[in-house]
């Protein structure tokens, strides 16, 4: 894992890859508010990872309707499960 000074240098590029790793770095050094943008910008920018770390750290924040979103976005089965089962949970408080 890369320090968070490359990570920013290397997320600053605009890749995506780049950006989701960043959000990594962030998480880790439990910067979760400032992870959770760096996840959206690289969901945005089309990484279905990032779409998938985006959305669990809106579910543990308890913003389950977000999360369905991104969990959707993110693709595949189990994304599509867990946008089903989150879209009807109301949104509730952060985890723990």
């Amino acid at each position: 894992m890369p320090s968070r000074t490359a990570a920013r240098q290397a997320a600053s590029s605009g890749d995506p890859v780049e950006m989701n790793r960043l959000g990594n770095r962030l998480k880790l050094d439990g910067k979760i508010d400032e992870a959770v943008e760096w996840y959206r910008k690289a969901a945005e920018a089309g990484n279905s990872d990032a779409a998938a770390n985006l959305a669990t750290c809106l579910m543990s924040q308890g913003r389950n309707r977000e999360a369905a979103q991104w969990f959707r976005r993110a693709g595949g089965p189990l994304g599509e499960a867990f946008a089903q089962r989150l879209e009807n949970e109301p949104d509730g408080p952060a985890a723990r």
